[in-house]
């Protein structure tokens, strides 16, 4: 269905976008054209990068349904997530979850909070609330989705979480979520959201979003001029800007509820077969939802198994990670399963 448009997947069952999306015909194309735009008129390609980017600015805010103005471009998650943390009182008490994306973590312990931790469990938001109560925590940090294990965290949680708490900051990555579920950051209860674009997004390397809210400007008793400076303080990568707002324009373009309808349902479909061979841990079906990233039992001898019968996934953690995008579909299951010598999926 997608093998013109998105080449890889001719040769080879791709479960990996997790690690890298893939990048498209149509994306790759348009590159080319910047670069000779770039060839051709130098300065004059910079100088007009620059007039649109308030309006690169709009399509990212109006995608993820956030404000504009609080709405930006980074070069990548780990840029952006210390450039708004920079900014909030160093005497915050902070929450992050055990074993949660490195770089989120670091970026919280680098600027000096009191950090306290939760282990990651089947109940993790009752967990959470708990250490919450318990602890007087000023900063909610964490994983939408967890980048080993593919667990979702509630938001509808969250989103009671914070009537409960409405002093609590809760800052998100959303590397792994972004682009792969439908967001609404506005209505959302998250004050920050940061992620890079090369994964569901699908928008290649150097870019990512970081979203905020007018909460975090009264926390952090700043203004969005003042990250706005912080980010484009000198030249930034005009390629990547542009391959982020031309691959949420495609997704816009292609009806993406409609491939965000797809995707669940094929998510639903494929954990639900997983769960029953036993290939992943019972929890996940225990929980109220799922993301389509799914860590399967077994280690590097799966791992290499898997490579060498063409199916691309990565090793996390004590498992292999494989995910799956609306690009997938259930036969790319029943290969995985012949390669694990299962029963092939029937549903």
């Amino acid at each position: 269905m997608y093998s013109e448009s998105l080449p890889l997947l001719t040769n080879c069952t791709y479960l990996n976008t997790a690690y890298v999306g893939p990048m498209s015909t149509a994306l790759a194309k348009f590159r080319q054209e910047q670069d000779q735009n770039f060839v051709h008129k130098g300065g004059e390609y910079k100088v007009k990068a620059y007039e649109i980017l308030d309006e690169t600015h709009e399509v990212i805010a109006d995608f993820f349904g956030a404000s504009s103005k609080y709405s930006f471009v980074v070069p990548n998650f780990s840029f952006g997530i210390r450039q708004a943390l920079t900014l909030l009182p160093k005497s915050l008490k902070v929450l992050l979850l055990e074993e949660d994306y490195p770089s989120l973590c670091d970026a919280f312990s680098e600027q000096g909070f009191t950090i306290t931790t939760v282990a990651q469990q089947l109940e993790v938001e009752q967990a959470i609330k708990a250490r919450i109560e318990a602890d007087q925590i000023d900063v909610l940090g964490l994983s939408i989705i967890q980048y080993t294990s593919g667990m979702l965290i509630d938001v509808d949680f969250l989103k009671e979480l914070k009537q409960q708490f409405p002093k609590l900051l809760i800052i998100g990555d959303g590397t792994q979520f972004l682009g792969a579920h439908p967001f609404h950051f506005s209505t959302s209860p998250f004050d920050v959201v940061v992620g890079s674009g090369y994964k569901w997004l699908m928008a290649g390397f150097g870019n990512g979003v970081l979203l905020t809210s007018d909460n975090y400007y009264k926390r952090a008793n700043s203004t969005p001029e003042v990250i706005y400076n912080r980010i484009f303080s000198g030249h930034f990568n005009i390629l990547a800007t542009a391959s982020l707002r031309f691959a949420i324009e495609d997704l816009k373009q292609n009806d993406f509820p409609a491939l965000m309808e797809y995707k669940q349902e094929l998510a639903e479909g494929v954990k639900l077969k997983l769960v029953e061979l036993n290939c992943i841990e019972s929890w996940v079906s225990k929980r109220k939802s799922h993301s389509s990233i799914f860590s399967l039992k077994g280690g590097e001898k799966l791992y290499h198994s898997l490579l060498k019968n063409n199916i691309q996934c990565a090793l996390r953690g004590k498992g292999v990670r494989v995910s799956f995008h609306y690009y997938n579909q259930m036969s790319e299951l029943d290969r995985l399963l012949n390669v694990l010598h299962l029963p092939a999926n029937t549903i």
